[in-house]
């Protein structure tokens, strides 16, 4: 009776215990989850060990949410926690009500709302505040019934900003003034530091990195652009955000002040993006008011802005045909057309292009010591739904919230009378891509800082890209590629040393591999450009085609492999193509005396443009003014050559 007595005790204790303990667990995980049901980080979880050789991270770090004024305005009412967690792979319900998520989570994001109304924003959405109750205000907050109407009120404080570019709305902030006496300024402060508090909450080390950072929204006439990103590296960053209207829209202001502002173990770095919004002024060979260059203010860009965006919502930045170029793939997501005598604004402009500021960049080094523009490549998504990353053709929620959510909007849809772009003529956006040691901020924001990066337009394509004066002509097909490339030569990103007396022309290896949901890979190109005697030019080459094709010897090019793409239903060829392609390539035209960069662009083989997957829901014709299939792609950051002094030579 005992032992039977002991064992029921025995039995009845241990049930306790095991409440107990399941009690502390169940508490432990419910207060780690957020207030709005977010999941827990993932504590204690082991983190993967550093890859020497570097893994390839996709991000997204142009990133919109509530905090915007002009995605508020479009009806969007998710914050950047939601941004965050859909980042990470979680399903939301997007603006409109309809639940989305990404096919594989990002590795790394920053939301980047708008800093110039940060206080305005926050001041209209508080009670106890004056603001409040100004027209403006109601105006605004009316875009969750009335997308147009928070538009009217999105426009109209736009336009007591425009009529004073570098003053605040009297209205709402109390002063015209842009000081730190102003109350929007004030308000502001607060918006970063819970800015600062959203991206250290969802930061997961190994396995999904959050940077704190901001879009520096810099305008001029006509919605004109000179629009930054600003990420910071790691939890040191300035305790007040300057914003582009309290320097008044210089981004020489803005370097020179984080310069100031960003010191100790504070880092970071500036990304200029939609320069095809720039007309004329984002990549000009002079400073944004029209001054001279100095050496000074040179070498401060160039250390603030290694990277450039390539490529996001609002079109391609790269390249754009008859500007410097008569390449027939910088004909791709294309908003403007040049500009014609008397144009000034929504045309292109050749100082507006990556391709053109980087062989001006050459010119300019020649000139003062220092190169400007020697930008590696991203893509992002500049999206304002809150949806980082969401970059698939078949299964695009829009961009701007309330304002596109359905295939009829985004078909037919216009953002407004100072916007005059049709938004069938965007596109989803595209990706950052970084080779890095880990996934962690340290890791990625230094993958940046050296250029080590990829631009993508979407689809998840691989791109590795190396130079070196000694690679082997078959180093593309051996197992240790990777490891014998670093250690012979550069990434992407990089400068190649001075050449060897006995060897006549650089070698670089490109390798890359296809997205897994998307269509094979087609070919590889380089795309070289170079200065001579202050003079620029720039020459294509298709370095590998895949079914065993090859390049024309006399155009350089690849003939077309064959691959379609049926309209009807949007399937496309899977036996063309390849899944991976590589290649050993060594200039045929280099000369020494040339300052030189060479990138490197893979393009997919055609697949459906979301045009055209939208027009298929919405019953109705495909637009004529746009595309019906396009060829994905994905660009390296350049490698440099720079001649010795002694290498230099005159023009020909």
């Amino acid at each position: 009776m005992a032992q039977q007595f002991e064992g029921k005790s025995a039995v009845a204790v241990n049930v306790k215990r095991f409440s107990l303990a399941l009690f502390l667990a169940l508490f432990f995980v419910c207060a780690s989850w957020g207030a709005d049901g977010s999941k827990p980080h993932s504590q204690g979880a082991a983190r993967p060990a550093p890859n020497p050789l570097r893994t390839a991270h996709f991000g997204d770090l142009h990133v919109h949410t509530s905090y915007s004024l002009d995605a508020y305005a479009f009806g969007n009412r998710n914050d950047p926690r939601m941004a965050y967690r859909f980042g990470r792979g979680e399903t939301i319900a997007l603006p409109g009500g309809a639940e989305n998520h990404l096919k594989a989570p990002l590795d790394f994001m920053a939301v980047t709302d708008h800093d110039v109304w940060l206080g305005e924003l926050s001041l209209c959405q508080d009670p106890e505040d004056p603001a409040y109750k100004t027209t403006a205000c109601q105006t605004l907050r009316s875009s969750t019934e009335d997308p147009e109407k928070g538009m009217r009120g999105m426009w109209g404080l736009a336009a007591q900003m425009m009529k004073n570019p570098a003053g605040r709305s009297s209205e709402v902030c109390g002063s015209a003034e842009a000081d730190e006496n102003n109350k929007c300024f004030q308000r502001a402060q607060s918006v970063w530091q819970q800015i600062q508090k959203n991206a250290d909450e969802f930061y997961e080390p190994g396995k999904f990195t959050t940077f704190a950072g901001y879009e520096w929204s810099a305008g001029f006439k006509r919605v004109g652009m000179l629009h930054r990103n600003v990420i910071f590296r790691g939890g040191q960053v300035p305790q007040a955000v300057y914003s582009a209207v309290d320097l008044n829209n210089s981004p020489e202001r803005l370097w020179k002040w984080l310069e100031q502002a960003c010191t100790g173990d504070c880092q970071v770095i500036s990304i200029p993006h939609n320069t095809n919004f720039g007309w004329g002024i984002a990549l000009a060979s002079n400073n944004s008011d029209g001054t001279p260059f100095t050496t000074e203010g040179l070498a401060r860009r160039a250390k603030t802005e290694p990277v450039i965006e390539l490529f996001q919502i609002k079109g391609n930045s790269e390249c754009s045909p008859g500007l410097g170029t008569n390449d027939e793939q910088c004909n791709f997501e294309q908003l403007f057309k040049p500009c014609k005598p008397g144009e000034d604004a929504f045309c292109a402009v050749a100082s507006n292009y990556a391709r053109n500021a980087l062989k001006t960049g050459l010119v300019l080094e020649d000139q003062f010591g220092v190169n400007p523009f020697k930008y590696g490549f991203i893509g992002s998504t500049d999206t304002h739904s809150s949806a980082p990353g969401a970059t698939e053709e078949g299964n695009w929620p829009g961009a701007t919230s309330l304002g596109d959510h359905r295939p009829q909007t985004r078909l037919n849809h216009s953002v407004g009378p100072e916007f005059p772009v049709k938004a069938v003529l965007n596109n989803p956006g595209g990706l950052a891509g970084v080779w890095a040691e880990e996934n962690t901020r340290e890791s990625i924001f230094d993958a940046l800082k050296r250029r080590e990066s990829f631009a993508t337009s979407g689809t998840r394509i691989r791109v590795r890209f190396f130079g070196g004066w000694n690679y082997q002509s078959d180093l593309h097909r051996r197992r240790d590629l990777v490891e014998t490339a670093y250690r012979g030569g550069v990434p992407m990103g990089g400068d190649l040393p001075a050449k060897p007396s006995q060897v006549k022309a650089p070698h670089f290896v490109a390798w890359a591999t296809k997205d897994p949901d998307s269509a094979n890979l087609q070919k590889i190109q380089i795309v070289k450009g170079w200065a001579e005697g202050g003079e620029t030019y720039e020459k294509v080459y298709d370095v590998v085609c895949s079914d065993g094709l090859k390049p024309d010897s006399k155009t350089q090019r690849c003939a077309d492999n064959g691959a379609t793409v049926n309209l009807t239903d949007c399937s496309y060829s899977n036996n063309k193509g390849a899944p991976e392609l590589s290649a050993s390539w060594t200039d045929p035209d280099f000369r020494p005396g040339d300052r030189t960069f060479y990138y490197v662009r893979v393009l997919e083989n055609p697949t459906c443009r979301w045009s055209t997957y939208d027009a298929h829901r919405a019953n109705v014709a495909l637009p004529d003014d746009v595309p019906p299939a396009i060829q994905e792609r994905a660009w390296s950051s350049p490698i440099w050559f720079t001649p010795l002094p002694s290498d230099f030579k005159k023009p020909r």
